[in-house]
């Protein structure tokens, strides 16, 4: 099994930074945010193979891609069903997307939407839902796969149902958006700051943590830390586990 990183950034993106997102051996995807799609290609990845598409929240920086996806694997006659898993009413909103983006009714029908399948608010065969704590409901995953479990929170402030959900996982994937002298911030988007997110690794007993969602104040944060604790992972590319 490998994990490369579509991106790794928040929403306070600068440049050469993607939005986080990332894809377990090249068909499962864990949110979408714009420019996600052209990631994908960037590693060779075919769009039109993958079969699973984990949504935390329907942000524009974890979400607005997926009518990227969509019209592209159509476009390219995507002859697998893709399962889409987010929060409660995600595949109306994406239905009102579509039609927002002037996606014809007919091709919508006929290419699109017989080809994607929803499941709202809850996990399915080897995928379980937490929810965190954001201003939004917000979907954390817990994964077991090939043997391996990994959790990835999403956005959120620090929660004892995160803590719950990755609970001795391999790898642990949380936001770390903000350094602490930002807490007010934080606070106010429930976000999690460098402190929030070392304390979730720690109660939750965790092999590895990745820090992600990350923004101009706690990049630095992460590469300090990764240089200090050999179980903290940053910056990441490609990971084979």
């Amino acid at each position: 099994m490998d994990i490369k990183f579509l991106g790794i950034w928040s929403s306070n993106i600068v440049k050469t930074q993607r939005n986080i997102s990332f894809v377990l051996d090249n068909k499962i995807v864990f949110d979408f945010g714009p420019h996600a799609l052209e990631s994908l290609l960037d590693f060779g990845i075919d769009p039109t193979k993958i079969t699973t598409l984990l949504i935390t929240h329907m942000h524009l920086d974890h979400y607005a891609g997926i009518a990227e996806l969509l019209w592209y694997r159509s476009i390219h006659k995507a002859k697998n069903t893709l399962l889409v898993l987010g929060p409660k009413g995600i595949k109306n909103n994406t239905h009102k997307l579509m039609g927002t983006l002037k996606t014809p009714d007919n091709w919508y029908r006929e290419q699109i939407d017989t080809n994607t399948d929803y499941i709202e608010d809850k996990g399915a065969d080897f995928i379980q839902v937490f929810h965190a704590n954001h201003i939004v409901p917000d979907n954390g995953y817990r994964i077991d796969y090939k043997g391996k479990t990994i959790f990835y929170s999403g956005d959120t402030a620090y929660s004892g149902n995160v803590v719950k959900g990755a609970m001795d996982v391999d790898i642990l994937l949380h936001e770390m958006t903000y350094s602490d002298k930002d807490r007010r911030i934080a606070d106010f988007w429930h976000h999690s700051t460098y402190s929030d997110t070392i304390k979730v690794f720690r109660e939750s007993n965790a092999k590895k943590l990745i820090p992600v969602h990350l923004s101009n104040s706690s990049n630095a944060l992460a590469l300090n830390i990764s240089k200090k604790m050999k179980n903290v992972i940053y910056p990441p590319k490609v990971l084979k586990l």
